[in-house]
């Protein structure tokens, strides 16, 4: 689902209902390459066939000082 039909005033509005207001020209040019592309790289995921344990787990190992 690539949205190429994306304008520069779309991003505007779109930065601008976040707070974003104060982007120079080329600022909201580097924007519309981001959401293009993060809209392609989620557009290729194959959600439909995820499960919750798909998700990624994060697992953190604590040591003491004394164990290294």
């Amino acid at each position: 689902m690539t949205d190429d039909s994306l304008t520069l005033d779309e991003v505007r509005r779109m930065a601008a209902r976040i707070g974003i207001t104060r982007l120079e020209d080329q600022h909201v040019q580097q924007l519309l390459r981001a959401t293009v592309s993060a809209r392609a790289r989620r557009a290729a995921l194959p959600i439909d066939t995820l499960v919750p344990a798909d998700e990624p787990a994060h697992v953190f190992h604590v040591t003491l000082d004394e164990d290294r």
